[in-house]
């Protein structure tokens, strides 16, 4: 296994950063989060095999991994990372890369969660982190950690993916919209795994007995054809779900956001972290 970490001197051109011959764009807010005098999240490098992943790290021991959405970025964590810095180790990373082309062939759920694993490993993680995970990475981190029980203390999971989400939200939802949905779920994601295959996963996983945080969107949205009361109580649902079979267990509404908590509500889901990380610290004494 080929792991290395490096840093890399960033300078600003335009809206972009440069680095070693290489530049890569920013979200603004990115750029914003890792200017002199805002809080110390630093972007490195780590080679995990044939990839190289770009990771967003708050200073001190690594205590909290957080794993976006399909087709997210590690930078719509920057939010939280600026949070944690100085209370919690916590690193965020891009998974793109991992799928390859535009029409990636499909791996099993196990290959993909060791290649996961291999990641945290290389980025300083080794067991007992906490992780958070949003949308599809909150399904991904439930199975995670109900497969690898040592590595994991905590889950966060902020408007979690789940097995049951799709059937539940079918009556709030345009036709349309719910078949490509359900179309997408069937087929290999920008992370060459099946949805439907790692939710199925799920269904049969057990929950280890470690704290658990669900964070639930409560502004849906709204326009013709769609429900958002409707969807509202199915998120409710399943997310209560979930913590029917994690102890302890703990389900927390996100007033002003949708599904995106992490973006609209970043103090609010950087307080559970930090609850969830003092919980999983005390459960070691």
């Amino acid at each position: 296994m080929n792991t290395a970490m490096t840093t890399r001197p960033w300078r600003r051109v335009g809206h972009a950063f440069v680095a070693g011959g290489a530049t890569v764009l920013l979200i603004v807010a990115g750029a914003g989060a890792l200017r002199a005098g805002a809080p110390a999240v630093h972007e490195i490098y780590v080679h995990v095999g044939e990839h190289e992943v770009r990771a967003l790290c708050t200073d001190g021991p690594r205590e909290v991994v957080m794993l976006h959405g399909d087709g997210g970025r590690a930078d719509e964590w920057l939010g939280v990372l600026r949070r944690l810095d100085g209370e919690v180790g916590a690193c965020a990373y891009d998974r793109a890369g991992f799928g390859g082309d535009d029409h990636p062939a499909e791996r099993g759920w196990y290959e993909f969660l060791d290649e996961l694993r291999r990641t945290h490993v290389a980025l300083g993680f080794q067991r007992d982190y906490v992780l958070v995970g949003h949308e599809l990475g909150g399904l991904y981190a439930r199975v995670y950690a109900a497969d690898r029980p040592s590595d994991i203390a905590g889950l966060v999971l902020v408007e979690p993916a789940h097995e049951d989400l799709l059937r539940r939200m079918r009556l709030g939802m345009p036709p349309e919209e719910w078949s490509t949905w359900k179309a997408r779920r069937e087929r290999p994601n920008a992370d060459r795994v099946v949805e439907a295959k790692i939710a199925e996963r799920a269904r049969t996983s057990r929950m280890p007995s470690i704290p658990v945080t669900v964070v639930t969107g409560t502004i849906r949205r709204s326009g013709p054809g769609w429900d958002p009361r409707f969807l509202d109580e199915a998120a409710r649902q399943v997310h209560e779900d979930i913590l029917r079979g994690a102890e302890p267990g703990r389900h927390v509404p996100a007033s002003r956001s949708g599904s995106d908590p992490q973006l609209d509500q970043p103090d609010l889901v950087a307080d559970e972290i930090v609850r969830v990380v003092g919980a999983s610290r005390r459960s070691r004494r």
